[in-house]
């Protein structure tokens, strides 16, 4: 299992109350399992396979750190977008990943 986000925990303590409250209450941790992403975050633990994920944005919130907001085909309770800071070299490995898994999935 390959962890995609960074540790959220200095985030959390590290910032003023202001960003721990909005960063902190949604932020997951996410990890790729094979083809499904493991998701650990503010709406419980879940498991979604690649092909129903769309990476929605990989940009900066304001002045901050990069996040990334990856989107649901389905939701999971209430949860629709699950949002995470990236671990290093993420991106790249992580569209291609997606992309392949949804064409596959079309097929």
């Amino acid at each position: 299992m390959t962890r995609l986000s960074s540790g959220t925990a200095w985030y959390r303590f590290g910032l003023p109350a202001v960003y721990v409250i909005w960063y902190g209450r949604r932020l997951s941790e996410v990890w790729l399992d094979g083809d499904v992403l493991e998701v650990k975050g503010p709406g419980g633990s879940f498991r979604v396979p690649l092909a129903d994920v769309l990476l929605l944005d990989t940009g900066r919130s304001g002045r901050g750190s990069r996040v990334f907001v990856l989107g649901l085909d389905h939701p999971v309770g209430q949860i629709r977008e699950v949002r995470f800071f990236p671990a290093k070299t993420t991106e790249s490995n992580l569209q291609a990943r997606i992309h392949a898994a949804r064409a596959a999935r079309k097929d």
